[in-house]
């Protein structure tokens, strides 16, 4: 089956029976993610078959970081403020579907949305919270720089997320 591109979770996405491996991600998905979704807490967005099966997602929601809890690349000129950010709260492609780039492509994806967002609303940085050194390693291939104060924080300078989604 073909996949749809990234999407506003909705009521017709099959979300039972979705497996990442990492059962504190599946669970959120299932038990959490519409709740989260219906009180904007967060949002989420899927990759989906026609048929509604969830092969992969990702939440996004907003926050702020300590100016002392982010890499001094990433606090420089915004003096002692709380640096704005977009938190990439959970990514996950199912296991049936991983080594097809689709996690790849959910970055892509939260990324262009958190351009958008910035468009609208100061945003410093994204900031993601892996939860394990797997996903660690994915992040920061992609340019995600750890907190020198909290060991599973990484964030990702907004001007250098640009190069992932030209």
């Amino acid at each position: 089956m073909t996949l749809r591109a990234p999407e506003p979770l909705a009521a017709q996405h099959r979300l039972e029976g979705f497996d990442c491996g990492k059962p504190a991600l599946n669970d959120w998905l299932l038990r959490h993610a519409r709740q989260a979704q219906g009180s904007g807490s967060a949002k989420t967005f899927v990759v989906a078959e026609d048929d509604g099966r969830v092969a992969g997602y990702f939440s996004l929601t907003v926050g702020q970081v300590d100016t002392l809890e982010a890499p001094e690349r990433i606090r420089k000129g915004m003096g002692q403020y709380p640096l704005p950010v977009v938190i990439l709260a959970r990514l996950a492609v199912s296991v049936a579907d991983q080594g097809r780039g689709i996690g790849f492509g959910l970055l892509q994806d939260s990324i262009r949305r958190t351009m958008l967002i910035a468009e609208q609303a100061g945003i410093r940085a994204m900031l993601t919270h892996p939860i394990d050194e797997e996903a660690t390693r994915f992040y920061t291939r992609f340019g995600f720089i750890a907190s020198p104060l909290r060991e599973q924080q990484l964030l990702l300078l907004l001007k250098d997320a640009r190069r992932w989604v030209r």
